[in-house]
Protein backbone atom coordinates (compact mmCIF):
# COMPACT_ATOMS: atom_id res chain seq x y z
CA UNK A 1 0.00 0.00 0.00
CA UNK A 2 2.65 2.14 0.77
CA UNK A 3 4.59 1.85 -2.54
CA UNK A 4 1.39 2.83 -4.84
CA UNK A 5 0.99 6.06 -2.63
CA UNK A 6 5.00 6.89 -3.62
CA UNK A 7 4.15 6.09 -7.03
CA UNK A 8 1.33 8.19 -6.90
CA UNK A 9 2.75 11.08 -5.70
CA UNK A 10 6.37 10.86 -8.06
CA UNK A 11 3.46 10.82 -11.40
CA UNK A 12 1.70 14.08 -9.89
CA UNK A 13 5.71 16.07 -9.24
CA UNK A 14 6.31 14.81 -13.05
CA UNK A 15 3.74 17.14 -14.09
CA UNK A 16 4.78 20.39 -12.59
CA UNK A 17 7.76 20.62 -15.04
CA UNK A 18 5.56 20.01 -17.99
CA UNK A 19 3.00 22.56 -16.93
CA UNK A 20 5.88 25.11 -16.96
CA UNK A 21 7.16 24.15 -20.11
CA UNK A 22 3.24 24.53 -21.65
CA UNK A 23 2.60 27.77 -19.75
CA UNK A 24 6.02 29.37 -21.33
CA UNK A 25 4.56 27.99 -25.00
CA UNK A 26 0.68 29.55 -24.37
CA UNK A 27 2.27 32.90 -22.85
CA UNK A 28 4.06 33.00 -26.70
CA UNK A 29 1.29 32.07 -28.41
CA UNK A 30 -0.41 34.97 -26.46
CA UNK A 31 1.82 37.28 -27.31
CA UNK A 32 2.38 36.20 -30.71
CA UNK A 33 -1.76 36.46 -31.40
CA UNK A 34 -1.82 40.33 -29.70
CA UNK A 35 1.02 41.56 -31.44
CA UNK A 36 0.49 40.05 -34.71
CA UNK A 37 -3.30 41.47 -34.58
CA UNK A 38 -1.83 44.67 -33.72
CA UNK A 39 0.31 44.57 -36.43
CA UNK A 40 -2.70 44.29 -38.64
CA UNK A 41 -4.87 46.45 -37.08
CA UNK A 42 -2.41 49.11 -37.80
CA UNK A 43 -1.46 48.13 -41.31
CA UNK A 44 -5.11 49.02 -42.27
CA UNK A 45 -4.56 52.33 -40.55
CA UNK A 46 -1.60 53.07 -43.22
CA UNK A 47 -4.28 51.83 -45.55
CA UNK A 48 -6.75 54.00 -44.94
CA UNK A 49 -4.46 56.55 -44.57
CA UNK A 50 -2.72 56.08 -48.04
CA UNK A 51 -6.38 55.50 -49.85
CA UNK A 52 -7.38 58.76 -48.40
CA UNK A 53 -4.56 60.87 -49.29
CA UNK A 54 -4.56 59.40 -52.94
CA UNK A 55 -8.25 60.05 -53.48
CA UNK A 56 -7.80 63.70 -52.49
CA UNK A 57 -4.59 64.15 -54.43
CA UNK A 58 -6.19 63.03 -57.60
CA UNK A 59 -9.03 65.47 -57.15
CA UNK A 60 -6.48 68.62 -57.35
CA UNK A 61 -4.92 66.90 -61.05
CA UNK A 62 -8.73 67.50 -62.40
CA UNK A 63 -8.08 71.66 -63.03
CA UNK A 64 -4.70 71.42 -64.44
CA UNK A 65 -6.03 68.67 -66.50
CA UNK A 66 -8.50 71.07 -67.81
CA UNK A 67 -5.93 74.01 -68.37
CA UNK A 68 -3.74 71.99 -70.06
CA UNK A 69 -5.84 71.47 -72.89
CA UNK A 70 -7.25 74.45 -72.65
CA UNK A 71 -8.26 76.80 -75.96
CA UNK A 72 -4.70 78.42 -76.14
CA UNK A 73 -2.73 77.31 -74.31
CA UNK A 74 0.57 77.37 -76.05
CA UNK A 75 3.53 74.70 -75.19
CA UNK A 76 5.21 76.54 -72.63
CA UNK A 77 2.04 76.99 -70.57
CA UNK A 78 1.54 73.36 -70.90
CA UNK A 79 4.67 72.51 -69.21
CA UNK A 80 4.52 75.03 -66.62
CA UNK A 81 1.29 73.53 -65.78
CA UNK A 82 2.69 69.71 -66.08
CA UNK A 83 5.76 70.47 -63.99
CA UNK A 84 4.03 72.09 -61.23
CA UNK A 85 1.27 69.33 -61.12
CA UNK A 86 4.17 67.02 -60.67
CA UNK A 87 6.58 68.98 -58.60
CA UNK A 88 4.87 71.24 -56.31
CA UNK A 89 5.33 70.23 -52.80
CA UNK A 90 4.60 73.65 -51.16
CA UNK A 91 1.56 74.88 -52.65
CA UNK A 92 -1.51 74.11 -50.02
CA UNK A 93 -3.70 73.45 -52.85
CA UNK A 94 -1.03 71.11 -55.22
CA UNK A 95 -1.52 67.47 -55.26
CA UNK A 96 1.01 66.58 -53.32
CA UNK A 97 0.05 68.93 -50.26
CA UNK A 98 -3.12 67.90 -50.62
CA UNK A 99 -2.17 63.99 -50.08
CA UNK A 100 -0.02 64.64 -47.46
CA UNK A 101 -2.20 66.82 -45.57
CA UNK A 102 -5.12 64.18 -45.62
CA UNK A 103 -2.91 61.49 -45.16
CA UNK A 104 -1.50 63.92 -40.95
CA UNK A 105 -5.60 63.69 -40.86
CA UNK A 106 -5.22 59.57 -40.10
CA UNK A 107 -3.82 57.61 -37.30
CA UNK A 108 -1.88 54.80 -37.79
CA UNK A 109 -0.94 52.89 -34.18
CA UNK A 110 -2.29 56.40 -32.62
CA UNK A 111 0.76 58.52 -34.82
CA UNK A 112 -0.35 60.90 -37.19
CA UNK A 113 0.53 59.51 -40.29
CA UNK A 114 3.20 62.00 -42.11
CA UNK A 115 4.18 61.22 -45.84
CA UNK A 116 7.64 61.77 -47.85
CA UNK A 117 7.18 63.85 -50.88
CA UNK A 118 8.74 61.54 -52.42
CA UNK A 119 6.70 58.76 -51.79
CA UNK A 120 4.09 60.91 -53.69
CA UNK A 121 4.19 59.56 -57.57
CA UNK A 122 2.52 60.29 -60.52
CA UNK A 123 0.88 58.11 -63.66
CA UNK A 124 -1.21 57.73 -66.46
CA UNK A 125 -3.63 55.74 -66.96
CA UNK A 126 -5.94 55.33 -69.71
CA UNK A 127 -8.23 52.33 -68.17
CA UNK A 128 -6.89 49.60 -70.71
CA UNK A 129 -3.57 49.69 -71.42
CA UNK A 130 -0.38 48.83 -68.49
CA UNK A 131 -0.56 52.20 -66.39
CA UNK A 132 2.89 54.01 -67.12
CA UNK A 133 4.61 56.80 -65.51
CA UNK A 134 3.58 60.45 -65.81
CA UNK A 135 5.12 62.07 -68.75
CA UNK A 136 5.39 66.13 -70.28
CA UNK A 137 4.02 65.89 -73.66
CA UNK A 138 2.62 62.69 -73.80
CA UNK A 139 0.94 61.89 -70.93
CA UNK A 140 -0.47 63.99 -68.28
CA UNK A 141 -0.82 62.71 -65.16
CA UNK A 142 -4.27 61.10 -64.00
CA UNK A 143 -2.96 58.82 -60.72
CA UNK A 144 -1.46 59.49 -58.15
CA UNK A 145 0.31 57.02 -55.89
CA UNK A 146 0.88 57.06 -52.21
CA UNK A 147 3.20 54.83 -49.42
CA UNK A 148 2.15 55.54 -46.18
CA UNK A 149 4.91 54.33 -43.78
CA UNK A 150 5.79 52.67 -40.31
CA UNK A 151 9.31 52.58 -40.32
CA UNK A 152 12.61 53.72 -39.51
CA UNK A 153 12.24 56.62 -42.03
CA UNK A 154 8.81 58.13 -41.49
CA UNK A 155 6.80 57.98 -38.56
CA UNK A 156 9.28 55.54 -36.24
CA UNK A 157 8.73 51.43 -36.72
CA UNK A 158 5.79 49.90 -35.31
CA UNK A 159 6.49 48.83 -30.99
CA UNK A 160 5.15 45.75 -30.48
CA UNK A 161 4.40 44.35 -26.74
CA UNK A 162 4.86 40.98 -25.93
CA UNK A 163 6.88 40.02 -28.78
CA UNK A 164 9.88 41.79 -26.81
CA UNK A 165 10.38 38.85 -24.93
CA UNK A 166 11.63 37.11 -27.73
CA UNK A 167 13.86 39.92 -28.82
CA UNK A 168 11.60 41.28 -31.48
CA UNK A 169 10.52 44.89 -30.12
CA UNK A 170 9.38 46.26 -33.42
CA UNK A 171 8.43 45.83 -37.08
CA UNK A 172 8.41 48.34 -40.44
CA UNK A 173 5.04 48.57 -41.97
CA UNK A 174 4.08 50.25 -45.61
CA UNK A 175 0.59 50.46 -47.36
CA UNK A 176 0.24 51.69 -51.19
CA UNK A 177 -2.71 53.45 -52.60
CA UNK A 178 -2.94 54.73 -56.27
CA UNK A 179 -6.29 56.26 -57.19
CA UNK A 180 -7.72 58.25 -60.96
CA UNK A 181 -9.15 61.04 -61.65
CA UNK A 182 -12.46 59.76 -63.85
CA UNK A 183 -14.32 62.29 -66.30
CA UNK A 184 -17.41 61.52 -68.46
CA UNK A 185 -20.24 63.95 -70.31
CA UNK A 186 -23.18 65.01 -67.55
CA UNK A 187 -25.95 63.46 -68.81
CA UNK A 188 -28.59 64.25 -65.84
CA UNK A 189 -28.71 64.66 -62.36
CA UNK A 190 -29.70 63.37 -58.82
CA UNK A 191 -31.74 64.24 -56.19
CA UNK A 192 -29.95 64.82 -52.87
CA UNK A 193 -31.23 66.43 -49.59
CA UNK A 194 -30.05 69.30 -48.61
CA UNK A 195 -27.79 69.56 -51.70
CA UNK A 196 -27.87 72.06 -54.33
CA UNK A 197 -26.73 71.48 -58.03
CA UNK A 198 -24.88 74.44 -59.85
CA UNK A 199 -26.13 75.05 -63.17
CA UNK A 200 -25.87 78.84 -64.48
CA UNK A 201 -29.16 79.49 -65.80
CA UNK A 202 -28.43 80.52 -69.07
CA UNK A 203 -27.76 78.67 -72.32
CA UNK A 204 -25.08 78.88 -74.49
CA UNK A 205 -24.95 77.82 -78.77
CA UNK A 206 -22.91 74.13 -78.92
CA UNK A 207 -21.54 75.16 -82.29
CA UNK A 208 -20.31 78.33 -80.59
CA UNK A 209 -18.71 76.49 -77.73
CA UNK A 210 -17.52 74.10 -79.79
CA UNK A 211 -15.39 77.17 -82.11
CA UNK A 212 -14.33 78.50 -79.24
CA UNK A 213 -13.06 75.01 -77.84
CA UNK A 214 -12.69 72.53 -80.76
CA UNK A 215 -9.58 70.64 -80.51
CA UNK A 216 -6.46 71.71 -82.60
CA UNK A 217 -2.64 72.69 -81.81
CA UNK A 218 -3.18 75.05 -80.05
CA UNK A 219 -7.63 75.32 -79.63
CA UNK A 220 -8.69 78.65 -81.41
CA UNK A 221 -10.43 80.14 -78.36
CA UNK A 222 -12.38 82.30 -80.91
CA UNK A 223 -15.74 83.83 -79.66
CA UNK A 224 -18.70 83.46 -81.83
CA UNK A 225 -17.84 87.07 -83.26
CA UNK A 226 -14.23 85.72 -84.75
CA UNK A 227 -11.95 86.99 -82.36
CA UNK A 228 -9.96 86.08 -79.27
CA UNK A 229 -10.79 87.67 -75.80
CA UNK A 230 -7.76 87.10 -73.36
CA UNK A 231 -9.17 86.69 -69.75
CA UNK A 232 -7.28 87.36 -66.33
CA UNK A 233 -4.51 84.76 -66.53
CA UNK A 234 -3.97 85.62 -70.30
CA UNK A 235 -5.89 82.53 -72.28
CA UNK A 236 -8.37 83.21 -74.51
CA UNK A 237 -12.10 83.60 -72.76
CA UNK A 238 -15.43 83.01 -74.37
CA UNK A 239 -17.51 86.14 -74.46
CA UNK A 240 -20.99 84.85 -74.54
CA UNK A 241 -22.81 87.99 -74.22
CA UNK A 242 -23.76 90.23 -75.46
CA UNK A 243 -24.40 88.52 -78.41
CA UNK A 244 -23.04 89.62 -81.79
CA UNK A 245 -25.42 91.46 -84.39
CA UNK A 246 -25.64 88.56 -86.54
CA UNK A 247 -27.14 85.49 -83.83
CA UNK A 248 -29.29 87.53 -81.51
CA UNK A 249 -30.49 85.09 -78.93
CA UNK A 250 -27.60 82.85 -78.55
CA UNK A 251 -27.39 83.54 -74.57
CA UNK A 252 -30.40 83.98 -73.03
CA UNK A 253 -31.72 83.07 -69.34
CA UNK A 254 -33.23 79.37 -68.76
CA UNK A 255 -35.07 78.00 -66.38
CA UNK A 256 -33.10 75.43 -64.35
CA UNK A 257 -35.73 74.64 -62.09
CA UNK A 258 -39.31 75.36 -61.12
CA UNK A 259 -40.37 78.02 -64.21
CA UNK A 260 -39.98 81.28 -62.97
CA UNK A 261 -39.96 85.10 -64.60
CA UNK A 262 -39.02 86.76 -61.84
CA UNK A 263 -35.58 88.06 -61.27
CA UNK A 264 -34.79 86.87 -57.66
CA UNK A 265 -35.45 83.00 -58.90
CA UNK A 266 -32.65 83.67 -61.40
CA UNK A 267 -30.49 85.25 -58.81
CA UNK A 268 -31.00 82.04 -56.72
CA UNK A 269 -30.13 79.62 -58.83
CA UNK A 270 -26.69 81.40 -60.12
CA UNK A 271 -26.02 82.83 -56.26
CA UNK A 272 -26.91 79.47 -54.72
CA UNK A 273 -27.85 76.58 -57.41
CA UNK A 274 -30.72 74.72 -58.15
CA UNK A 275 -32.40 73.31 -54.87
CA UNK A 276 -33.49 69.72 -54.80
CA UNK A 277 -36.85 70.97 -55.55
CA UNK A 278 -35.37 72.62 -58.63
CA UNK A 279 -34.20 69.40 -59.83
CA UNK A 280 -36.97 66.77 -58.70
CA UNK A 281 -39.17 68.99 -60.72
CA UNK A 282 -36.47 68.61 -64.00
CA UNK A 283 -36.51 64.90 -63.37
CA UNK A 284 -40.15 64.75 -62.96
CA UNK A 285 -41.10 66.50 -66.01
CA UNK A 286 -38.94 64.60 -68.50
CA UNK A 287 -36.04 67.17 -68.75
CA UNK A 288 -33.44 65.02 -68.13
CA UNK A 289 -31.54 63.42 -69.37
CA UNK A 290 -30.32 64.98 -72.31
CA UNK A 291 -27.86 64.63 -74.97
CA UNK A 292 -26.27 65.86 -78.73
CA UNK A 293 -28.44 62.19 -79.99
CA UNK A 294 -31.67 63.39 -77.33
CA UNK A 295 -32.20 66.88 -76.56
CA UNK A 296 -34.92 68.28 -74.22
CA UNK A 297 -36.73 71.54 -74.26
CA UNK A 298 -36.20 73.29 -71.31
CA UNK A 299 -38.06 76.78 -71.16
CA UNK A 300 -36.72 79.78 -71.93
CA UNK A 301 -36.95 82.96 -69.29
CA UNK A 302 -36.71 86.60 -69.54
CA UNK A 303 -33.82 88.41 -71.59
CA UNK A 304 -30.92 89.14 -69.55
CA UNK A 305 -31.03 91.88 -66.83
CA UNK A 306 -28.46 94.57 -66.34
CA UNK A 307 -29.06 93.82 -62.14
CA UNK A 308 -27.79 90.14 -62.17
CA UNK A 309 -24.43 91.49 -63.33
CA UNK A 310 -23.33 91.66 -59.44
CA UNK A 311 -24.59 87.58 -58.98
CA UNK A 312 -22.41 86.85 -61.77
CA UNK A 313 -20.13 88.84 -60.48
CA UNK A 314 -20.06 86.73 -57.27
CA UNK A 315 -19.37 83.60 -58.97
CA UNK A 316 -16.46 84.83 -60.46
CA UNK A 317 -13.90 81.66 -60.08
CA UNK A 318 -16.53 79.32 -59.02
CA UNK A 319 -17.32 76.22 -60.76
CA UNK A 320 -20.39 75.69 -62.73
CA UNK A 321 -22.35 73.91 -65.67
CA UNK A 322 -23.07 75.40 -68.27
CA UNK A 323 -26.14 74.54 -70.44
CA UNK A 324 -25.86 74.08 -74.39
CA UNK A 325 -28.17 73.88 -76.41
CA UNK A 326 -28.56 73.05 -80.05
CA UNK A 327 -30.26 75.84 -82.38
CA UNK A 328 -33.29 75.30 -84.25
CA UNK A 329 -31.43 76.57 -87.35
CA UNK A 330 -27.56 76.79 -87.22
CA UNK A 331 -25.44 80.19 -87.85
CA UNK A 332 -24.37 80.20 -90.84
CA UNK A 333 -22.24 83.77 -92.16
CA UNK A 334 -23.04 83.18 -96.10
CA UNK A 335 -27.00 83.71 -94.37
CA UNK A 336 -27.02 86.49 -92.07
CA UNK A 337 -30.80 86.93 -90.78
CA UNK A 338 -31.60 82.82 -90.55
CA UNK A 339 -29.94 81.86 -87.82
CA UNK A 340 -32.90 80.84 -84.95
CA UNK A 341 -31.57 79.84 -81.70
CA UNK A 342 -34.73 78.36 -80.07
CA UNK A 343 -38.20 77.15 -80.53
CA UNK A 344 -41.60 79.16 -80.09
CA UNK A 345 -41.77 82.62 -79.18
CA UNK A 346 -42.75 84.55 -75.53
CA UNK A 347 -43.53 82.76 -72.61
CA UNK A 348 -43.46 79.33 -74.71
CA UNK A 349 -39.93 79.51 -76.29
CA UNK A 350 -37.51 76.66 -75.46
CA UNK A 351 -33.98 75.68 -76.06
CA UNK A 352 -32.99 72.23 -76.94
CA UNK A 353 -30.62 71.86 -74.37
CA UNK A 354 -27.86 68.56 -75.54
CA UNK A 355 -25.33 69.04 -72.75
CA UNK A 356 -23.30 70.60 -70.12
CA UNK A 357 -19.81 71.62 -69.78
CA UNK A 358 -17.91 73.35 -66.89
CA UNK A 359 -16.80 76.52 -66.66
CA UNK A 360 -16.59 79.58 -64.51
CA UNK A 361 -17.35 83.42 -64.87
CA UNK A 362 -14.22 85.12 -65.34
CA UNK A 363 -15.69 88.66 -66.27
CA UNK A 364 -18.81 90.65 -65.63
CA UNK A 365 -18.52 94.15 -65.92
CA UNK A 366 -20.24 96.88 -67.61
CA UNK A 367 -23.78 99.36 -67.08
CA UNK A 368 -26.81 98.39 -68.09
CA UNK A 369 -28.09 95.37 -70.61
CA UNK A 370 -26.61 97.59 -73.62
CA UNK A 371 -22.86 97.85 -71.85
CA UNK A 372 -22.79 94.10 -70.34
CA UNK A 373 -19.99 92.00 -71.01
CA UNK A 374 -20.02 88.50 -70.10
CA UNK A 375 -17.34 85.93 -70.46
CA UNK A 376 -16.31 82.64 -69.10
CA UNK A 377 -13.31 80.25 -69.85
CA UNK A 378 -13.47 76.18 -69.27
CA UNK A 379 -13.04 74.81 -65.30
CA UNK A 380 -12.85 71.28 -63.59
CA UNK A 381 -16.54 70.86 -62.54
CA UNK A 382 -18.03 68.00 -60.11
CA UNK A 383 -21.05 68.68 -58.93
CA UNK A 384 -22.43 66.44 -56.65
CA UNK A 385 -25.66 66.07 -57.93
CA UNK A 386 -24.17 65.36 -61.64
CA UNK A 387 -24.20 62.15 -62.95
CA UNK A 388 -22.52 60.87 -65.44
CA UNK A 389 -22.47 58.45 -68.67
CA UNK A 390 -19.99 56.45 -69.11
CA UNK A 391 -17.00 57.71 -67.42
CA UNK A 392 -13.42 56.60 -67.89
CA UNK A 393 -10.25 57.46 -66.72
CA UNK A 394 -9.66 61.38 -67.69
CA UNK A 395 -7.03 61.08 -71.05
CA UNK A 396 -6.65 63.07 -74.02
CA UNK A 397 -7.57 60.10 -75.82
CA UNK A 398 -11.26 60.43 -74.63
CA UNK A 399 -13.49 63.07 -75.84
CA UNK A 400 -16.80 64.34 -74.92
CA UNK A 401 -19.67 64.18 -76.94
CA UNK A 402 -19.02 67.53 -78.04
CA UNK A 403 -15.23 66.00 -79.65
CA UNK A 404 -13.74 68.33 -77.17
CA UNK A 405 -11.72 67.11 -73.91
CA UNK A 406 -13.77 67.13 -71.00
CA UNK A 407 -14.43 69.99 -68.07
CA UNK A 408 -16.61 67.40 -65.73
CA UNK A 409 -15.58 65.18 -63.56
CA UNK A 410 -16.45 62.31 -60.75
CA UNK A 411 -14.86 62.45 -57.52
CA UNK A 412 -11.41 60.30 -57.91
CA UNK A 413 -11.23 56.30 -57.41
CA UNK A 414 -9.06 53.74 -56.06
CA UNK A 415 -7.67 51.59 -58.96
CA UNK A 416 -4.78 49.87 -57.19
Amino acid sequence: MNRNRSATRGRRGAIAPLAALMSALLVGMLAFAIDTGYIVAVRAELQNAADSAALAGTQRLQEPFVQFYSPGQTPAGQYAIYSKATTDATTATSATCTAQRFSNLNKAGNVNVTINTSDVSFSYWDGVNPRVAASYPDNFPNSVTVVTRRDASTNGSLGLFFARVFGVTSVELTATATATAYAGDVSTLQVIPGVNAHILPVAYDVNFWLKYAQLGTPTTGQSPDGKTYLGPNGLPQLKVYPDFKDAPGAFGLLDVGVPSNNTPAFRSWIDTGETPNDIKYLLTNGKLPVSTDAPQQWKCGPGLKSTLLTDFQSVIGEANLLPLFKPVVAYNPSSPGTYQAATGTGQNTTFNIVGFVGVNVTEAVGNGNANMSISVQPMATMDPTALLSAPFPATSSHKSQFHTHHTTFLPAKLTK
